[in-house]
């Protein structure tokens, strides 16, 4: 890498030992510190709170979200947004279930991850290529892969009771530890070497701090957001099946507003809408604290929606005095 390169990643607030950088980590230490926080007032509330039953439980409830959350966060790392998600996951699982009566668990996952992989790169190349603002596109790819959902399927469920393969991915176990989990863990360590250990994860950085000087310096900007997009399909596309599988149920309608939740908890997570700043620690840590305040509430008896309204909050309360700060510095 370049100088020049190494600079412009450095300013970008991906490697250099920068304000940039400093603000991750601050961040970083703010999120666990309230996750801890959450923690000691679920033991409070509740003595089974902190049972390994119970986390359990809480970790699967965010496994699909997490897992298209990361995603996300590459691709609002590279300055752009992505909210065709919800719309991926369920064009590409009804994909995926038109295969069920061939009773072969890799055919449908194979279908349902390929489905994914492609509409991700549709997206790429509608924000690249043709120079749609990633905001309107990817908000047209949401409607219309939703729109096919439901012609395809005619509006019906679908059941993968009979492929034993594809419900293992949703209630199996390794090691007692649910499949999952261990799918979650997985992903989040590959994503994390992804962007913080790799020659790409240094151009992501670069691209969304500033794309004008990253292409500059040599960097193919255009071929960054369409990995980020196409690598966002593919979460999508396996947040869907975990879902599904852990369910045993393919609904073309479902995923109401997760598109939503997961730009939440990405945001949550420390990654900027304007690009070039946010982390998979970050992003992991963010969904564990919706996990747990959800768990918090649901044992207290609150309506959902009023959970939601909370969880804005919390969200306000964590990202508000960042972006404070970043207004008084300009």
């Amino acid at each position: 890498m370049s100088v020049a390169n190494e600079n412009l990643v450095s300013r970008s607030g991906g490697l250099g030992k920068t304000a940039g950088i400093w603000h991750l980590h601050s961040n970083t230490i703010n999120l666990l510190a309230l996750l801890l926080l959450l923690l000691i007032v679920g033991r409070i509330l509740s003595p089974t709170f902190l049972t390994a039953e119970n986390l359990k439980i809480v970790l699967l409830a965010i496994v699909g979200t997490s897992i298209i959350a990361f995603g996300m966060t590459m691709v609002v790392i590279s300055g752009e947004i992505d909210l065709s998600v919800a719309g991926i996951a369920v064009l590409s699982s009804i994909a995926g279930a038109m295969f069920l009566d061939t009773g072969s668990a890799f055919l449908v996952i194979s279908v349902t991850l390929a489905v994914g992989v492609v509409l991700g790169f549709l997206n790429g190349i509608l924000v690249v290529g043709i120079g749609i603002p990633s905001l309107i596109a990817t908000l047209a790819m949401l409607g219309v892969a939703r729109a096919l959902a439901n012609i395809t399927s005619s509006g019906k469920a679908f059941y993968p009771d009979d492929v034993a393969g594809y419900l293992w991915f949703g209630r199996g176990d390794i090691f007692n530890i649910p499949v999952p989990i261990v799918i979650l863990i997985v992903a989040a360590l590959l994503s994390i070497i992804l962007t913080k250990f790799t020659v790409f994860g240094r151009k992501l950085y670069a691209t969304g701090g500033n794309v004008a000087a990253a292409r500059l310096s040599g960097i193919r900007t255009w071929r960054v957001k369409i990995t980020v997009f196409t690598i966002c399909g593919l979460a999508a596309a396996m947040g869907g099946i975990l879902e599904s599988a852990r369910l045993s149920y393919i609904n073309p309608a479902a995923f109401p507003g997760m598109e939503l939740r997961v730009l939440a908890v990405t945001v949550l997570g420390g990654a900027a809408l304007i690009g070039g700043r946010g982390t998979i620690i970050g992003t992991v840590l963010a969904s564990m604290i919706i996990g747990v305040i959800n768990s918090l509430l649901n044992q207290m008896g609150i309506s959902i929606y009023v959970q939601q309204v909370v969880t804005a909050f919390i969200i306000l309360a964590v990202v508000l005095p960042g972006l404070k700060n970043r207004l008084v510095a300009k």
